[in-house]
């Protein structure tokens, strides 16, 4: 067989216009050869001819076996192929073979369109560095919420993923918006969904009050399928990488300011990269859609009751917060969400603190003691001039 060097070399003195004889000679190849290779129109390679698997002359068997048996799996099918039909190969091939004849269910996903201020789409996500805060280093998590007709986003910051913190992240994406969408998207979030059985959600019982509070409908989507929840899938994406990235800041309330900055100033006044739209404009219209909040602010604060110890401290989260000391011996409710903490007690808040994440800080700090008085040295006695032995062995005895 002839190389592709030499089919290069042969097409390119007949295109100088060299005869096929002086060809040959040139190159010290017969002239029938050079004449094959000018009529090939791409180089020789080797081809080895098929040999064919020893599961060829057995595939009407196993497609009888995957029809009586769809999920037969292949160490069955191996066996079952080497005890009665003298197959000698290996499972592997067995294992390919059976993913041809048998290939994966594959779902068509369809792009749905949507009218203005019809679906919100909420999800957590993990920002991608851990920056110091409160003395250490610490996960940052954010709620993103997305409009999936404008493609406005908003997001909430957080150190946890507690209901608590979902709830208060969830009620600030509607007080943005300034109204409550129909419907509102969510991955399979513990906050949301309590468990499934079979094909029915039982939904997380605070959620089912955020629900009945605002009037919307909630849909939770199919296990490992993100694509249902494309739009705040791209919002997250876009905050990990257009806003997250050199952000330098020392407590949430100056992430929250450089993020409603950026998403003021430059997110949500973009142009969209899908359908080539003004996203403010389109934001401006689904705010006009939406239904209108509810009075009544929605209560997210997490909460517990307690009995106030004899030291009147309550601790939450490795911190200690005072009680009044008339309430000692008495029970209260301790109330908490992201930047507060707060002491009830018959429904009249008491105190209140500004929360801490730094564990072992207590507020307001504990009385320091008080130092013992400092006792003055005892006076010396003058020495007294006497004339007299004995008088000085008196006043000797006396100093």
């Amino acid at each position: 067989m002839r190389s592709a060097l030499e089919w290069a070399q042969v097409r390119a003195l007949a295109a100088d216009g060299i005869s096929q004889r002086e060809i040959a000679s040139r190159l010290g190849i017969n002239r029938r050869t050079v004449a094959r290779l000018l009529a090939r129109d791409e180089p020789p390679r080797y081809r080895r001819p098929p040999t064919g698997s020893q599961l060829d002359p057995l595939e009407p068997v196993l497609r009888r076996l995957l029809e009586e048996w769809p999920q037969i799996k292949a160490p069955r099918l191996t066996e079952i192929l080497r005890s009665d039909y003298g197959y000698t190969g290996s499972l592997r091939l067995v294992q390919s073979r059976l993913q041809r004849l048998r290939p994966s269910p594959v779902r068509p996903a369809q792009r749905t369109g949507y009218r203005p201020g019809q679906v919100l789409q909420l999800d957590w996500a993990e920002m991608p560095t851990r920056p110091t805060l409160a003395g250490r280093e610490r996960r940052v998590y954010a709620l993103v919420a997305s409009l999936p007709y404008s493609g406005a986003q908003t997001a909430f910051f957080s150190l946890d993923m507690t209901i608590e913190s979902f709830l208060e992240g969830h009620v600030r994406a509607f007080e943005w918006l300034g109204g409550v969408p129909r419907e509102c998207v969510y991955d399979n979030l513990r906050s949301v969904v309590a468990r499934r059985e079979d094909e029915q959600v039982v939904w997380n019982r605070r959620f089912l009050h955020l629900r009945g509070h605002h009037g919307f409908h909630a849909t939770a989507c199919t296990p490992a399928t993100p694509r249902e929840k494309g739009s705040v899938e791209a919002a997250v994406r876009y905050l990990k990488s257009g806003f997250w990235p050199a952000r330098r800041f020392t407590e949430l309330h100056e992430l929250d300011a450089q993020y409603a900055d950026w998403r003021d100033r430059i997110c949500n006044r973009r142009t969209h990269a899908t359908g080539r739209f003004a996203v403010a404009e389109r934001l401006a219209e689904e705010r006009a859609a939406l239904r209108s909040l509810s009075l009544l602010r929605f209560d997210w604060s997490g909460y517990r009751s307690t009995r106030v110890p004899v030291d009147g401290y309550l601790r939450h989260g490795g911190c200690f917060y005072r009680a009044p000391e008339q309430l000692v011996h008495g029970r209260v409710e301790l109330r908490f969400d992201r930047d507060h903490v707060w002491i009830t007690h018959r429904g009249v808040e008491v105190a209140r603190y500004p929360r801490n994440y730094q564990a072992g800080v207590w507020l307001p700090p504990p009385i320091v003691r008080a130092e013992p008085p400092m006792v003055p040295p005892p006076l010396a006695l003058p020495r007294i001039a006497v004339a007299s032995p004995e008088l000085a062995d008196y006043a000797e005895l006396c100093a």
